[in-house]
């Protein structure tokens, strides 16, 4: 099965209802597929060959989701650029792809029309919006290429997206995303909240962001569901879609939800339609869960995965009980269990299981496994190793198979000789009635090596000390794992998924 196929068989099978709703536009599944097949048409006229890669500028729009589906029917590589990104960060993404083609919106057009000069393989240029020179209007080729199915041979294992990392650790990687391994992530996700084709999905993160894909649109479209698409991402927007649009699944990631839960209004939003939510990107603070579910109801669904190969565990709605035995209240803490088609493991440092309740790397494989890193042969072997992704994420796993996260392994912070799992001094920090958002780190300490350093976010409009915050963690947490500094901010520094940027809150430290 190929992408493409997601888009042909619902236009057969359900040619007038809607597919997607983005602003004012909005296209039935007839509508969209021929748009897909004259924008690849189009692309294949502008010179497309097999495998060229096709870098995307673009804020959220239909036309994004379109090109996901349209530069795979010509035979192309998806190539999505973070809009965040400095110039410099996207001109060495667009050049080390070896991008031919750059689709960019007009919001882009002056920083294009920087880079343009450095882009050293890019032939043709196509803007999405009001005219640029040197550009084709999108608009003009869907308009003027045949809507009929291109014939392009292509099989499963093409590589269809090449989505790269937000390079914290070093320059961003190119992960080589096949038709096979994104369709078996999708239908992982499709049976792990059981989508039906009345749900209403929602696209609430950048569609830069992978997550966008295998969790915003491509489930819905799987079991041929309406997709919502949201241009912006305030708990007002994301409220408002909710309830114009009777939206019943998206995805949130946990900044998201607290930035909902701490809005004044929400009640008087009705998001009641919702039947199931994910969230993924960071771990979700155990106070933070239970105020959702006790907000939202019992509809929350916990992904954890990477790029690399997702989903790896899935907490399915009935296990996040908050009234239950203590071994059940207890997995509200956990990630979950293996996905559908999905071995998830916990090892040593030899490669050997650890027992239960020991601390070991999450390694996992399936069909949903990348093909590799692009030009990056021995990041590839070392990440695929004995044919399972290292994550190089810490946790440990119980006796029914659920994976409880403590940490990432550059992220270990060795006080005095004793080893701190950020994640257990983050869930104390997170008890504290007045934090909203909380990290620990190390940071360099002469007498112990490295001390512990909270940085967090207090509630508007309430005061809280350093003095506050040690004394609260003193109480619960062994001495050589308790802050011995403590840092205030307006706001945590996060990248698109949510992640907490703690190279950058070292730097500042």
């Amino acid at each position: 099965m190929l992408l493409g196929d997601l888009v042909r068989r619902n236009a057969r099978r359900y040619p007038r209802e809607t597919a997607l709703v983005s602003g004012s536009t909005s296209l039935s599944f007839d509508e969209l597929n021929r748009r897909v097949n004259g924008i690849a048409h189009a692309l294949l006229g502008l010179g497309l060959q097999r495998d060229d890669k096709v870098a995307i500028l673009l804020d959220n729009c239909h036309q994004y989701l379109e090109l996901y589906f349209a530069i795979p029917q010509a035979g192309g590589v998806a190539v999505p650029i973070n809009a965040a990104l400095s110039g410099q960060e996207m001109t060495y993404i667009i050049n080390n792809a070896g991008a031919k083609i750059l689709v960019f919106g007009e919001r882009f057009t002056a920083a294009v029309d920087v880079l343009r000069p450095q882009l050293t393989l890019v032939k043709k240029l196509v803007v999405v919006g009001a005219p640029a020179i040197g550009a084709t209007s999108y608009e003009e080729l869907v308009a003027q290429y045949p809507v009929t199915e291109p014939e392009v041979v292509a099989n499963e294992q093409d590589v269809v997206y090449l989505l790269y990392t937000s390079g914290t650790t070093g320059l961003p990687k190119g992960i080589m995303v096949t038709h096979r391994g994104l369709l078996e992530s999708v239908l992982n996700y499709v049976l792990g909240c059981r989508l039906r084709q009345e749900d209403i999905g929602m696209v609430t993160t950048p569609f830069f962001w992978a997550a966008s894909i295998v969790l915003g649109f491509m489930p819905q479209f799987y079991v041929g569901g309406k997709v919502v698409i949201a241009d912006t991402f305030t708990p007002e927007a994301i409220l408002k879609l909710i309830q114009q649009e009777k939206v019943t699944t998206c995805l949130l990631t946990p900044p998201t939800i607290v930035s909902m839960l701490e809005h004044p209004q929400l009640r008087r939003y009705d998001f009641s339609s919702l039947r199931h939510v994910w969230f993924s990107g960071v771990p979700m603070p155990l106070k933070t869960l239970e105020r959702a579910l006790q907000t939202f109801g019992n509809i929350l669904f916990q992904v954890y995965g990477m790029v690399e190969c997702t989903p790896l565990t899935i907490v399915v709605a009935e296990e996040q009980i908050l009234d239950g035995s203590p071994r059940s209240i207890k997995r509200l803490a956990s990630c979950g269990r293996e996905g559908t088609n999905v071995e998830v493991r916990v090892v040593d440092d030899e490669g050997k299981d650890v027992a239960p309740g020991q601390v070991g790397e999450v390694i996992g494989r399936g069909d949903n496994l990348m093909r590799g890193y692009w030009k990056m042969p021995q990041a590839t072997e070392e990440a695929l190793r004995g044919g399972y992704m290292h994550t190089g994420d810490l946790a440990t796993r119980d006796e029914d198979g659920y994976v409880y996260l403590v940490g990432r392994k550059k992220d270990l912070i060795v006080s005095g000789g004793q080893t701190v799992y950020a994640v257990n001094v983050e869930e104390v920090l997170y008890q504290y009635p007045d934090v909203v958002e909380a990290s620990a780190i190390g940071v360099p300490d002469a007498k112990l090596g490295e001390a512990v350093k909270a940085v967090v976010v207090i509630r508007r409009g309430h005061k809280v000390t350093a003095a506050d915050i040690i004394e609260f963690c003193r109480q619960r947490l062994p001495g050589y794992a308790c802050p011995a500094i403590v840092a205030f901010m307006d706001k945590l520094p996060r990248n698109a998924s949510g992640k907490v940027l703690k190279r950058v809150l070292r730097e500042g430290a």
